[in-house]
C-alpha cells in the first residue's frame, strides 16, 4: 500500500503556507465583567476633574459616585488630514475606529473631527466633536456625543495629541448616555465658564462665579490623547493619513433613567 506523502491529501498536493494572524488589542473592560451587576471598574486619574465639575462649596460626590461616573476608553482606527473648511482654520483631522474597549462597553466604535485654528483665528483654542457607539446594546441605541476643547502646544507634526472632552450641549446622546431633557442649575455656565481663554479646564470659582454654577446630570469632563502612526504612502487626496490610537478618561454623570436596556442597581 502506497503511503501518502506529507502535504498530499486526497491526491492533491498542497504547499505549506503561513497564515496571517488577526491583530487584537487588549480590552479596557475587564474580560469577566464587574463583580456586581450594573457596576463598572473606575477609570484612572479621574479625581483631578472633581474640583472642576464639583467646586468647593457645592455638594461633593462620594467615592462610589466617582466610580459610577468614571469613564475610560481606548480605541484604534484610521485618520486623514484634510484642508481647512473656513479661513480661520488651518487643517481638519478626521478619524474613525474599529471596535475599541471601555469600562462601560466591551465594543465601542468611534468617529471624530478635530479643527486646528489658523494664525488669523480670534482664539487659539483647538476644538472638535466625537461620536462613540456602544455595540453591546440593541442596534445603535447607545451613542455618546462629546466635544473636544484644548490649547495648542501638544502638536506632533502639526497634529494635536492632548485635548479635553466635555458633554455636547447641542446634540443629544442616546441609550444609557441620554440626558434627562430638563434644564439643570447652571446649565448656561457649562461648558463656557469651565474653560479659560486658552482652552484649559478651570474651576468656575476661579472666574468669580458662585458655587451654585455646578449642575448634576449631564455634566462630563475628561482628557483625550491621540497617538498618530503615519502611513508610508498617504491616502490619495489627503494631506496625510495613518493609524490613530485614542485614549480617553474622565467623569461622566448620566442618570441612566432614559435607557430601558441599561439595568443598574444604583
Amino acid at each position: 500500500m502506497k503511503r501518502i506523502a506529507p502535504g498530499r491529501r486526497g491526491g492533491h498536493f498542497r504547499r505549506p503556507t503561513i497564515e496571517s494572524l488577526e491583530v487584537r488589542t487588549l480590552l479596557t473592560a475587564h474580560p469577566l465583567g464587574p463583580t456586581l451587576p450594573g457596576r463598572h471598574y473606575p477609570a484612572p486619574d479621574v479625581k483631578q476633574f472633581v474640583p472642576i465639575l464639583y467646586p468647593p462649596g457645592t455638594p461633593q460626590p462620594t467615592a462610589a459616585e466617582i466610580q459610577r461616573e468614571s469613564f475610560d476608553f481606548r480605541g484604534i482606527g484610521h485618520y486623514t488630514v484634510g484642508p481647512a473648511g473656513f479661513s480661520q482654520q488651518s487643517i481638519k483631522i478626521h478619524g474613525y475606529g474599529k471596535a475599541g474597549g471601555s469600562n462601560l462597553s466591551h465594543r465601542t466604535y468611534f468617529q471624530f473631527a478635530v479643527i486646528e485654528p489658523s494664525a488669523s483665528a480670534p482664539s487659539p483654542v483647538i476644538y472638535g466633536n466625537m461620536s462613540l457607539v456602544g455595540a453591546n446594546y440593541l442596534q445603535n441605541s447607545s451613542e455618546l456625543i462629546v466635544d473636544f476643547v484644548g490649547p495648542p502646544g501638544s502638536e506632533v507634526h502639526g497634529l494635536p495629541t492632548h485635548l479635553y472632552w466635555i458633554s455636547d450641549a447641542n446634540q443629544s446622546s442616546s441609550g444609557p448616555f441620554a440626558e434627562t431633557g430638563t434644564a439643570f442649575p447652571g446649565r448656561n455656565n457649562f461648558p463656557g465658564n469651565y474653560f479659560n481663554a486658552q482652552g484649559v479646564p478651570v474651576s468656575p470659582l476661579s472666574q468669580g462665579l458662585p458655587p451654585a454654577s455646578v449642575n448634576y446630570w449631564g455634566l462630563s469632563l475628561g482628557s483625550v490623547d491621540f497617538r498618530y502612526v503615519p502611513d508610508a504612502h498617504s491616502v490619495k487626496g489627503s494631506l496625510g493619513s495613518g493609524t490613530v490610537i485614542v485614549t480617553m478618561h474622565g467623569l461622566m454623570n448620566n442618570s441612566g433613567a432614559q435607557s430601558q436596556i441599561d439595568k443598574n442597581i444604583n
